[in-house]
């Protein structure tokens, strides 16, 4: 039986991050994962990653696999179903049937934007349709933008792409919101912004990239065209963590609590990246937590005197 000193599900740059820290760590390390990459392989335009001024979210994953394979760490492409404790070990039992023995788990994997579901959210998504405005508000300037949400990051998106933006209309689908009452006092006070409540956006239009959103008032049905050039989605967040389910204390939105070394309720598995509780959800935020991960995974490996 194969075991490994540490396990790491899911190669976004928390995963990517976990594993080359590992390695340098001289870990026996697994990385499971889809795809390299994970949430960055979504955002079109990355300006606030040090070091990395070629900007495609594609090329960075490229990069994170080029170093992956440099430091030689085992990738296998896979999902991992289930975490089981075994003995003194634990096996991640995957979808294709594998099953991979280890001292450690770092989980990163499971942490994706809600979505719309409407017409052109997909076919433009990172051609007018965004999901960070931290990374993406540059390319708003002078533009006419939509934040969809009613809730802290949707206002805290909106108050950074007035910055930018000529117009920002923030669009939620209740009358009220649920965002802190100091941060939609905030944004009210910026005279680019409009509100426009009990309206939900039924489809995404364009040609080449945005032109318009189609929005249905939920009081009066009527069906009227918006035109923006850029769409923010901020509805939340979704974390799957199903194969950490029993293992592991997670709060009220599912997030998986960890401490400042990123250890969880369960002695031996760490975690790290969107899939925690912790703030901020940038990928360089998620690469550092990556890495104390695994460096605090090295550390209970020793004391373990496996």
């Amino acid at each position: 039986m194969e075991i490994y000193d540490v396990v790491i599900i899911g190669g976004g740059p928390a995963g990517v991050s976990a594993a080359i820290y590992a390695k340098r760590k001289l870990l026996r390390t697994a990385l499971i994962t889809k795809e390299i990459g994970g949430q960055v392989l979504l955002t079109s335009n990355i300006e606030n990653y040090p070091g990395f001024v070629e900007r495609s979210g594609m090329k960075l994953a490229e990069y994170f696999e080029q170093q992956l394979k440099e430091v030689e760490v085992e990738i296998f492409e896979d999902t991992v179903r289930e975490v089981r404790i075994e003995g003194k070990m634990f096996k991640a039992i995957c979808e294709e049937g594998r099953e991979f023995y280890c001292k450690s788990v770092i989980a990163t994997g499971g942490g994706s934007h809600k979505k719309l579901n409407v017409p052109g959210e997909e076919e433009f998504f990172g051609r007018g349709v965004y999901v960070c405005a931290t990374c993406d508000a540059p390319l708003t300037k002078n533009k006419i933008v939509a934040v969809v949400g009613g809730g802290n990051a949707a206002f805290q998106s909106a108050d950074l792409l007035a910055r930018y933006a000529a117009k920002v209309y923030l669009i939620h689908r209740r009358g009220e919101f649920r965002a802190d009452g100091i941060l939609v006092n905030r944004v009210k006070g910026h005279a680019n912004v409009e509100m426009i409540t009990n309206a939900v956006i039924r489809e995404i239009r364009g040609k080449d990239r945005v032109e318009s959103v189609l929005l249905e008032n939920l009081e009066s049905r009527q069906l009227f065209d918006l035109p923006v050039q850029k769409v923010f989605i901020e509805i939340g967040k979704e974390v799957k963590v199903d194969y950490l389910k029993g293992l592991v204390q997670t709060n009220e939105y599912g997030q998986v609590i960890v401490d400042r070394l990123q250890r969880t309720s369960r002695e031996g598995i760490f975690a790290a990246g969107e899939i925690t509780d912790l703030p901020y959800g940038q990928a360089i935020i998620s690469a550092g937590q990556g890495a104390v991960a695994a460096l605090a995974a090295f550390d209970y490996i020793s004391e373990k005197k496996y």
